[in-house]
């Protein structure tokens, strides 16, 4: 069935022969009907024309290739049902070859057709950021060492001026930044060039005659205006029959003051006489106010009182700010502060100059061409700047502009001017041809920070005709995503938040949304969009956590019983997880706390636009080697190696190796190698006859192994014969997380070969390389092995989103503060008002803001605070049925601000002024007071009340199953869907013999599950009393204090420090001699005073002095001993259970207290502490044990076990299994 447009739709699919901007709101179909007029224009029989005759510009790869898609498939549908026509054939033929491109794709196919224009070398590549950052690094290091060495006066002056605090990185930063700025202008150096003299004003009129000096007497005049709207709120307010009426007199006073002030204004405005400005500098400094009378009258309302408190304090605040941001000096020393700044702005603009010089010098020698050169080549091929400065259309354009019938931009709001240049040098609009055609919406413009232009946009917004014209302009209003009661309050909100000065359209009946989507109904309305606030207490719970718990808990109340409509059959039916989004402002430090959060309360989550590539512990530690091959000495990432599994320090060995050092100079490499050359242990060391050294002297072969290969090989070459060598990729696969983890070491490796085709080589630059992607947040996320298309709740952030519709949407974190640092930056810039940089005394070390800069610091916050409204409008829009907005406050604002009183200064009235939304700190600040404002209700929850909802839900889901059970026991079933569920209830479990299965278990549960099975099969009638053998009475005490499993560990750990070679052959030990050891252990902190207290001499004694000891210390003398061995064993599940499959694999973990080896194999040992009876107790108690035992040990030495061999301390013996 064809789609049926509305009128609106038609025109803009019909319209032929003139530029046509369309003004598409949120959800009005727009990609539809580009679609359908590029399918209409090649299919019209009065202006058939072919596919690849049209240009069509999009803003991603990912729409380019969609669009590629949709036209595919509407022509191959056409071409269907007229099998005769010719024409359409073509166009399915050509459909390949179309330019259906983003603008960089469109520049790079213009650089290649036409290099001879510019004079490029054709074999040029395609630098990737990566290298660039370290291209730019280099090039601006070579410039300032050349400039230091020349020692210019203009130079050192811009040095001290701009890196007043001793740090020259600040002086790099602020030519990157300005030469940033630069590029997104069609002729950067020429944009340069003009503003390089900002600050050169010769007298008062060139002054006063400057583009930014206008932004004063706007600013000014705004501030007067709402401080007077203020006060004739709050004097009305006064007049009411409960108004504190004593504080009229007052408030007539500032009123008068607030008229003085603004006549000083409108003459100053008018005139632009010095004179005029100082009189009215002097009013705003001269600034007093009458005290507010204190009167006491129970007949006045309280909140009104303090409501007419906190406005006329308002008053004076804007007032105040007035004379210190603009009025804190004389007009005559705004001149002054001109001529300070002049020569160090105009230096940095030099330098910066020269730095886009030799940056292209080093890119065209190295035959690189990065994103920002292909568009300015491409305008270099297309334009030509005449000497009078006038800018006229190439040959190579007029030849564009006989090749392409029609322009289509998608997107266009998202346009920048390099961009604009472009596409108008190739429409022929200077000769009367209009034939582009531009899509968008201002209102969803959101990317300022990449230097978006939406003032494009609103320019032809404010001049194209609605009626027939050269240039025509057709709104599309109506809205096919949401339901109205969705749009109703997007309406309602920004009618009030949304103004031509700040977010840069007027929100009025062409711009609001007019809803056309066809839903199905359900019983209620449980549609209304809702507030949810959670209340923090001081000292509570965090904020993000609190609202990730507020939101966990409304996805639970929603999901299996909030009705949405299915995508498939259009009939409603109960949410799901994948029904849900959560959008956020940033997801960085908030998704991962809000996942950890939800999943706690039983949500499945999934993250997009995950970052934390370079964060994550795989990644630092592969990173971490390649550093220290490169410079060993760097303590910490060899730190992290070492503490890797690579290395698998402990801390106590790494605190050693430190210990080492007495003089506090040595690095950690130099202790390594001290501890490497030792004969003996050195004090400090741990015990173990020289293990640390030995390890040491490991590591540092291996490092040094691989050095000498970083030497020859590539990068990615020397990182697989790492993770080859030490199995690192196998260890990260086998942790959690694992399948994500190998991915992100692979990801590094294919950086790595990517890192190889740059113009840099050598693990050095490859180690920058990455720093650099890391610094500029080139982050590539965790690539997580997770399916995003599961049955899940989606966290993303908004930016993310656009374009994007989800049946359920959370808009969250509207509590987190704007981010204002734009605005703060020491050189601020502007593409339209230039420059400005801050008055700075270089010997007093002193600065303050210029009058410039505060002017440009105000109208940069306003473009960003218009920035986060539109950045709401599109989280807002994305919903299609239900809209949740969540936030935090404190407890006692929350309480405060949602009272009937709280919020009325803000709209009443005179709703919503510019000036005070300017106040507004983040979308909490707006939201609320438009939300009460438009009638709506605001959720407020504390922590304690969230804890007894999800108390109260547990106790529900208990009791709901309880009820259920009773019912079908009862035969009270009545509904089809009851009895489905107690089925599902009681349906048996399809592989109920192989629940007992695990995939991994360890040698002790098998034991005891051995055990359980004996006692099973041979109950005794009557309970044998166990006998323990005899402890003398002195040292029974503390033998019984300690349980078994602590008596045991005791043990264990004795015998694990235990130096066989203290004493000679046939030396024995004494009792006392085994006490003074046991307190020198504790003493040392390598046993607890509890297991020291927990170890019987005697039993020592009795150990040592048997055959078993005696040659285990010759075993030892060889270095044959090994204690403490962990192993992994794989066995098939069948032997544990004939009931198993045999295919399936059971992981045994444990560790084998001891094995050594003589002549003929090896012998293993287990100690027992166990008090029994008789040596065959322990022998059927631990037989599957030791058997394991000696089928990992073969497997891991490939050596034969001749003799299992376990040594009861209770029986003073050792016993052969």
């Amino acid at each position: 069935m064809a789609m049926k447009f509305t009128p609106d739709q038609q025109r803009v699919i019909d319209l032929r022969k003139c530029n046509i901007l369309v003004s598409a709101a949120a959800g009005s179909g727009k990609t539809a009907v580009l679609v359908q007029r590029i399918v209409e224009l090649v299919c019209d029989p009065a202006h058939e024309t072919d596919i690849d005759r049209l240009l069509v510009v999009t803003f991603t790869n990912a729409a380019a290739a969609q669009m590629r898609e949709r036209i595919t498939k509407a022509l191959t549908e056409r071409s269907e049902a007229e099998p005769e026509n010719e024409h359409l054939k073509k166009q399915l033929t050509l459909i390949h070859h179309a330019k259906i491109t983003t603008i960089h794709s469109f520049c790079l196919y213009l650089i290649k057709n036409h290099f001879n224009d510019i004079g490029l070398d054709p074999d040029f590549r395609t630098a990737d950021e990566g290298e660039m950052r370290l291209l730019r690094q280099d090039v601006l290091k070579e410039l300032l060492e050349e400039q230091f060495a020349r020692e210019r006066k203009e130079f050192i002056n811009c040095v001290e001026y701009f890196a007043y605090d001793g740090r020259e990185k600040r002086l790099e930063e602020l030519i990157e930044r300005l030469y940033d700025f630069s590029m997104s202008y069609p002729f950067p150096e020429q944009w340069l060039t003009r503003h390089q003299k900002d600050y050169a004003q010769a007298d008062w009129e060139t002054f006063t005659g400057q583009e930014w000096f206008e932004l004063l007497a706007k600013e000014i005049g705004g501030i007067l205006k709402d401080c007077a709207a203020e006060l004739d709120r709050a004097l009305k307010i006064c007049d009411e029959p409960d108004g504190p009426y004593f504080y009229g007199t007052a408030l007539e006073s500032d009123r008068e003051l607030t008229e003085r002030l603004f006549l000083l204004y409108e003459k100053a405005k008018k005139s632009r006489a010095k004179e005029d400005f100082e009189a009215l500098a002097n009013g705003f400094s001269a600034l007093s106010h009458a005290a507010l009378r204190a009167k006491k009258d129970d007949s006045v309302s309280v909140e009104k009182r303090e409501a007419v408190k906190k406005m006329r304090q308002r008053v004076k605040d804007l007032l105040a700010s007035v004379s210190e941001k603009y009025f804190c000096g004389t007009p005559e020393s705004w001149l002054e502060d001109c001529q300070k700044v002049d020569a160090a702005l105009e230096e940095l603009v030099r330098l910066t100059i020269l730095f886009r010089e030799r940056l292209d010098e080093k890119k065209r020698e190295k035959n690189l061409l990065d994103f920002g050169d292909m568009e300015h080549m491409a305008l270099r091929i297309l334009l030509r700047v005449q000497e009078d400065g006038s800018i006229v259309p190439s040959p190579t354009a007029l030849e564009y502009r006989n090749e392409f019938d029609e322009i289509l931009i998608d997107e266009y709001q998202d346009s920048n001017l390099v961009q604009e240049y472009l596409l108008q040098s190739i429409s022929g609009e200077d000769e009367g041809r209009f034939n582009r055609f531009m899509v968008g919406d201002v209102k969803q413009s959101i990317y300022k920070f990449r230097l978006a232009r939406p003032e494009l946009f609103m320019e032809k917004f404010d001049t194209y005709q609605k009626e027939a014209s050269d240039c025509i302009r057709v709104d599309l209003k109506q809205n096919f995503r949401s339901r109205h009661q969705v749009t109703d309050c997007v309406n309602g909100l920004f009618l009030q938040l949304m103004h031509r000065e700040l977010g840069g359209v007027e929100y009025d009946a062409d711009a609001a949304l007019y809803p056309a989507a066809v839903f199905p109904e359900a019983d209620k309305n449980p549609y209304e969009p809702e507030l949810l606030i959670g209340a923090a207490e001081d000292g509570g719970e965090d904020p993000k956590r609190l609202e990730a718990r507020l939101i966990a808990g409304r996805i639970r109340e929603l999901v299996g019983r909030f009705p949405v409509r299915d995508s498939e059959t259009g009939q409603l039916r109960a949410a799901r997880y994948q029904d849900i989004v959560i959008l956020l402002r940033t997801t960085s430090n908030w998704d991962e706390e809000f996942k950890k959060v939800l999943e706690e309360n039983g949500v499945p989550v999934f993250v997009t636009s995950k970052t934390g590539y370079f964060a994550a512990t795989e990644v630092q530690t592969v990173l971490n080697f390649l550093r220290v091959l490169n410079n060993p000495l760097q303590d910490i990432p060899l730190f992290g190696v070492l503490k890797s599994p690579v290395a698998g320090f402990s801390d106590e060995e790494l605190a050693s190796l430190r210990a080492m050092d007495q003089t506090g100079k040595l690095r950690l490499y130099d202790c390594m190698k001290t501890a490497a050359q030792a004969e003996e242990p050195e004090p400090g060391y741990l015990a173990g006859d020289g293990a640390l050294g030995e390890k040491c002297r490991g590591f540092l072969e291996f490092l040094n192994r691989f050095r000498s290969r970083a030497v020859y090989l590539p990068i990615h070459r020397l990182m697989e014969e790492f993770l080859e060598e030490t199995g690192y990729l196998y260890t990260v696969s086998t942790l959690p997380g694992g399948a994500q983890r190998r991915i992100n070491v692979e990801m590094l490796l294919a950086r790595a070969e990517s890192f190889e085709k740059t113009s840099y080589s050598g693990l050095f630059h490859f180690i920058r390389y990455m720093e650099q992607l890391e610094k500029y947040d080139i982050d590539y996320g965790e690539t997580g092995g997770a399916d995003e298309n599961a049955d899940v709740v989606r966290i993303m952030s908004i930016h993310k989103s656009k374009g994007l519709e989800f049946p359920i949407c959370f808009v969250s974190g509207l509590s987190k503060r704007f981010n204002r640092q734009d605005s703060a930056q020491p050189v601020l810039m502007d593409m339209d008002m230039g420059l400005a940089a801050d008055w700075v005394d270089d010997r007093a070390r002193v600065r303050r803001s210029t009058l410039k800069k505060n002017l440009l610091a105000k109208k940069l916050s306003t473009d960003s605070l218009g920035e986060e409204l539109r950045v709401l409008y599109v989280a807002l829009t994305r919903a299609e049925e239900k809209l949740i907005l969540t936030g935090t406050m404190k407890a006692e604002k929350a309480e405060e601000e949602i009272s009937p009183e709280g919020c009325s200064a803000w709209a009443a009235d005179t709703g919503f002024s510019p000036v005070r939304m300017q106040e507004a700190g983040s979308f909490l600040d707006l939201v609320l007071p438009a939300w009460k404002a438009c009638g709506r209700k605001i959720a407020v929850q504390k922590e304690e009340e969230l804890l007894q909802k999800e108390l109260g839900r547990e106790a529900a889901g208990s009791n709901s199953r309880q009820k259920l059970l009773h019912a079908d026991e009862q035969g009270l079933l009545e509904s089809d869907g009851a009895r489905e569920l107690m089925e599902r209830l009681h349906k048996p479990y399809a592989h109920e013999a192989l629940s007992g299965l695990f995939v991994k278990t360890t040698v002790s549960e098998l034991k005891k599950a051995g055990m359980r099975e004996e006692l099973e099969e041979g109950r005794q009638l009557f309970a044998e009393e166990e006998v323990d053998a005899y402890v003398p009475g002195f040292m029974k005490e503390a033998e019984e204090k300690a349980g078994g499993t602590a008596r045991g560990n005791a043990y264990h750990r004795f015998m694990e420090l235990f130096a066989f070679g203290q004493k000679g052959a046939g030396e024995n030990w004494s009792v006392p001699e085994i006490r003074t050891l046991l307190k020198a252990k504790a003493e040392s902190g390598e046993l607890t005073v509890s297991e020291a207290e927990a170890i019987n001499p005697y039993k020592i004694r009795a150990f040592l002095e048997s055959g078993l000891a005696a040659r285990m210390a010759e075993a030892d003398r060889k270095k044959k001993l090994v204690r403490e061995q962990p192993f992994v064993l794989g066995i098939p599940a069948s032997s544990m259970d004939s009931a198993f499959p045999e295919e399936e694999t059971v992981l045994i973990q444990g560790i084998i207290d001891v094995f050594f080896e003589e002549e003929d194999g090896l012998v293993l040992m287990d100690y027992k502490t166990d008090r029994v009876s008789d040596a065959e107790e322990l022998v059927q108690r631990y037989r599957v044990q030791l058997e394991h035992y000696e089928e990992a040990l073969e497997r891991l030495t490939g050596k034969r076990v001749k003799q299992k061999l376990i040594y009861s301390f209770a029986l003073e013996k050792e016993i052969e299994i």
